[in-house]
């Protein structure tokens, strides 16, 4: 046999040796996932309820790790939200539309102690409020939202792979913007709704899960 020959069997040889530990060392791919998502969202100013609709879910990638997580979109459906606004019955009673609408994948990570850390980016978009007295007037234009929303949502039990698990958190509501006409740096309906809306400790209470491969 040729030292040429035999160079190239050896450089064969290596080639396939660095292609299995590199293959050994690379990460798992990504696996597909679905969680369906249900719970209730609290606006304090309020003392409002919302109900998450059904069909609610994070879709993403699931990582093996470590550390375990998933990276997706979070897609709820529009809710329409019954709001008594000032706690007066008849005239305080309002219907609006509202569109959690996310701004930022949601990333969701477990923790050497299993509990589930999701941090969520989204905005609120409303574009109908209606007083149920007066249903058929829209009185905000269809650009009417927040600005951007973050939080960051912890299980109250360690992770796993065949029951859902609970999450709360805390958020802010921004001020509000695009509800009406401006006059000056902002409009009298962004004004009225960022007044008895927006503000801290509203409350949101998830389950999510168990996931779906």
């Amino acid at each position: 046999m040729s030292i040429r020959t035999r160079l190239a069997g050896l450089s064969a040889v290596g080639a396939l040796m660095i292609g299995s530990l590199v293959a050994t060392a690379a990460p798992a791919s990504a696996v597909p996932v679905t969680l369906p998502i249900s719970g209730t969202t609290t606006v304090a100013k309020q003392n409002a309820t919302l109900q998450i609709p059904e069909g609610a879910e994070l879709t993403g990638d699931f990582q093996f790790g470590p550390p375990i997580s998933v990276t997706g979109d979070l897609k709820i459906p529009t809710i329409n939200a019954h709001i008594r606004l000032l706690g007066i019955p008849g005239l305080g009673d309002t219907t609006s539309t509202v569109n959690i609408v996310q701004t930022r994948p949601a990333a969701a990570t477990v923790g050497n102690d299993g509990i589930v850390v999701v941090d969520v980016a989204f905005r609120l978009d409303v574009p109908r409020v209606s007083s149920d007295l007066l249903p058929f007037l829209n009185i905000v234009r269809s650009g009417c939202r927040t600005g951007e929303v973050t939080t960051t949502l912890r299980s109250t039990d360690p992770f796993s792979l065949t029951e859902p698990v609970n999450l709360v958190g805390e958020f802010t509501i921004p001020g509000f913007q695009g509800c009406g006409f401006k006059i000056g740096p902002t409009s009298g309906r962004d004004f009225l709704l960022t007044q008895l809306l927006s503000g801290g400790g509203n409350q949101m209470s998830l389950k999510a899960g168990p996931i779906q491969f």
